[in-house]
């Protein structure tokens, strides 16, 4: 049988579980003490007040407790100099909010006549700072801030203060001295060739002043004292001028300047040496002047061999162990050779002319030799018209014709009259008399024998014109053998040699 449980029963046992969670003495006199912390606390900051302070133009902000200025920078470990400008509210301002204004004076070094003038300054550019050192700089003096040249007007220049920076360390970047430093004007005297120049410098080197002051010095001048001599007061420069002109050596030209007085000097110290053929324009002992032109031509020889053939002459000689028309090369011909030696004169390169210095004969040439036969051997030919016997034998072209074809009317008086007063006919052959003599037998296969009697002016050479009577005419154009028949005429009536016109095409 279960038992139930009452309310009361039920309270008294949760009670029993939350027993263990109740505070001690010790833990609740902690609490209070902590309390009484906070609330202290709390009062503390609510009695803060805040601060504004600026200096030079740069704003903080500060919580204090302090009720006064002197307090207010003596926590703040402000540190100020008699030079320093401190504007300071009352200290009802001072709680109202009204800032305290700081002004920093910046340190200035100014160097100068070999001294040093260190002075604070509120000054905000060279000018003031120069006249708070009491320093006197004339005009022709030169000014240097932090080491780069600079007028009297420039604004010193700003400081880098590092981001959310305390007030400390502000002030003390803004103490960072200025250097400033002053280089007196020296007054230089210069002998600039005949015209003297005066003027101030504050230049340290000789170079440095005459750069500053436009005098342009070439590189054939000469500078006395030389360029790296350090300005002193008193100190006279001398400028020995060169003479500018231009020289052409070989052809090619450059602009200089010398103090050398004659163009053989100008050479001797450039460094030019003259060949054996070489000239200058002018002479050398010439004096040198402003803009003058000097040329040095070089001049050199060239020599070449230049040949001419000599062509050969053709000789014909008769051999009489050719038979008659043979013919045969005895000896080749060979050119001969001329020589001329040339000379070929240069100037800077460019070929002026050229001279036959000298000619001869290098090889005499050879003429070529041709020898014919002059042999006469008689031989037979068999013919229709039984044997005949022939002491030569021609190629040649045989045409026709008869008296109708010959070229004369019926009405003239030499018509069908052939060269030597015969009638054309059948049998008569026209040929050329410098190869046939006239009257002289022939043969031709297939016309027959014939006598030479006639002539034309067609009929040159190895041409024949085979005559025909007037009713039996047949027409020829082709070439043949024609055999001179014996007997054989007296050497002076021969022609040795027959050009080979016109030429049969094989």
């Amino acid at each position: 049988m279960s038992r139930r449980t009452s309310l009361f029963d039920r309270v008294r046992i949760a009670l029993s579980f939350l027993s263990p969670l109740s505070p001690s003495p010790r833990a609740l006199a902690t609490g209070a003490l902590v309390g009484a912390l906070v609330v202290l606390a709390s009062i503390y900051v609510a009695t803060q007040h805040t601060v504004l302070l600026d200096v030079n133009g740069i704003a903080f902000r500060h919580r204090t407790h302090q009720r006064s200025m002197q307090g207010v920078l003596q926590e703040m470990r402000v540190q100020l100099y008699p030079e320093d400008l401190l504007e300071a509210p009352s200290d009802e301002g001072l709680l109202r909010g009204e800032p305290i204004r700081i002004r920093v004076a910046r340190q200035a070094d100014l160097v100068h006549d070999g001294s040093v003038t260190r002075v604070r300054t509120l000054a905000f550019d060279v000018a003031g700072v120069i006249s708070d050192t009491g320093v006197v700089i004339f005009p022709q003096d030169r000014l240097f801030l932090d080491n780069a040249p600079c007028t009297l007007g420039p604004r010193l220049p700003s400081l880098d203060v590092p981001t959310r920076a305390r007030v400390p360390v502000v002030i003390d970047a803004l103490r960072r001295p200025v250097r400033l430093a002053v280089r007196r004007a020296v007054v230089l005297s210069v002998q600039d060739g005949p015209i003297p120049v005066t003027f101030h410098t504050t230049a340290r080197t000789v170079g440095e002043a005459l750069f500053q002051r436009g005098l342009l010095v070439y590189l054939g001048d000469r500078v006395f004292p030389a360029f790296d001599t350090r300005i002193t007061p008193g100190l006279r420069v001398l400028i020995r001028r060169s003479k500018p002109l231009i020289l052409d050596v070989g052809g090619k030209s450059r602009m200089l300047r010398t103090r050398g007085k004659t163009v053989g000097e100008l050479l001797s110290a450039e460094g030019v040496v003259l060949g054996p053929k070489d000239y200058v324009l002018p002479d050398p002992r010439t004096e040198i002047e402003r803009d003058l032109r000097v040329s040095v031509v070089r001049v050199h020889d060239e020599y070449y061999l230049e040949e001419a053939a000599i062509p050969f002459s053709h000789r014909q000689e008769p051999n009489p162990e050719m038979e008659l028309d043979e013919r045969k090369i005895a000896q080749w011909g060979r050119e001969g050779i001329r020589t001329r030696r040339i000379r070929v004169y240069y100037e800077n390169g460019q070929q002026m002319y050229q001279t036959e210095e000298e000619e001869w004969l290098a090889r005499e040439p050879l003429d070529q030799v041709f020898n014919y036969g002059t042999k006469i051997v008689e031989r037979v030919l068999d013919t229709p018209e039984g044997p005949l016997t022939y002491w030569r034998k021609l190629r040649v072209l045989a045409t026709s014709y008869n008296a109708p074809t010959a070229g004369k009317p019926l009405d003239h008086p030499a018509y069908a009259i052939t060269r030597i007063g015969w009638r054309a006919r059948k049998g008569i052959i026209a040929v050329d008399p410098r190869v046939i003599r006239l009257r002289q037998e022939l043969y031709v296969p297939g016309y027959g024998k014939g006598i030479a009697a006639d002539t034309g002016s067609a009929i040159l050479w190895r041409h024949i014109d085979l005559c025909y009577d007037d009713d039996n005419l047949k027409l020829w154009y082709r070439w043949v053998d024609l055999y001179v028949l014996t007997p054989v005429p007296p050497a002076g009536q021969i022609r040795w040699i027959i050009p080979d016109s016109p030429r049969e095409r094989r």
